[in-house]
């Protein structure tokens, strides 16, 4: 079951809400380089509906993602798996309640953003390399999250796009690399080579 959780979460996190990102390009009165990406739910257009579904499939993806981490090492994973599933609540809510919204992202739980990816780094022991990517981008998003907050940014959707891009595309690099972890095959041949 772990595996399929993390199977999924190679793709679906990012193409999720890369699907709407891509759509909305050329679509009149939406600027996607001034305006969020939750700015489409407002739009009188039918991918304002697709916009509504698209962070709730994320939120789900990325909960799945926290729960196979979690799964396939109960013990080393807690909070990886709890700070997945704040971030999910985060999305979900963003789905259900349209921007302007206060519940639309329950109150700014999106900065538990940047935890993810710091708490699988101090969790997984998967090695250095994965280790700083994972740190990264936590320290990237948390300057995604202080531009999004001072409105400072006068491109902020741009921006926004860059950052989905980064931190989705992260769940996908983390789950690769537990999965190649928890391959049986890796595991034995690392094992006869210490």
């Amino acid at each position: 079951m772990h595996r399929i959780l993390l199977r999924q979460s190679l793709f679906l996190p990012l193409a999720a809400l890369l699907l709407p990102m891509l759509l909305v390009l050329g679509v009149p009165h939406y600027s996607s380089l001034t305006q969020h990406v939750s700015d489409i739910q407002l739009l009188d257009h039918p991918i304002a509906d697709l916009m509504r579904v698209a962070p709730i499939v994320c939120g789900t993806s990325i909960l799945g993602f926290g729960i196979g981490a979690w799964l396939s090492a109960p013990s080393r994973f807690p909070f990886t798996a709890l700070t997945s599933a704040a971030v999910a609540a985060n999305f979900i809510s963003a789905g259900i309640f349209v921007s302007g919204s206060p519940l639309h992202g329950l109150y700014g739980v999106g900065f538990f953003i940047p935890l993810v990816p710091a708490c699988f780094a101090a969790e997984s022991g998967l090695g250095r390399g994965i280790l700083r990517v994972s740190l990264a981008v936590a320290v990237v998003s948390m300057a995604y999250l202080w531009l999004n907050l001072s409105g400072v940014d006068p491109v902020r959707g741009l921006t926004q796009r860059a950052a989905i891009v980064l931190i989705m595309g992260w769940y996908a690099f983390a789950s690769h690399h537990l999965l190649r972890a928890m391959d049986p095959a890796r595991v034995a041949a690392e094992g006869a080579h210490p």
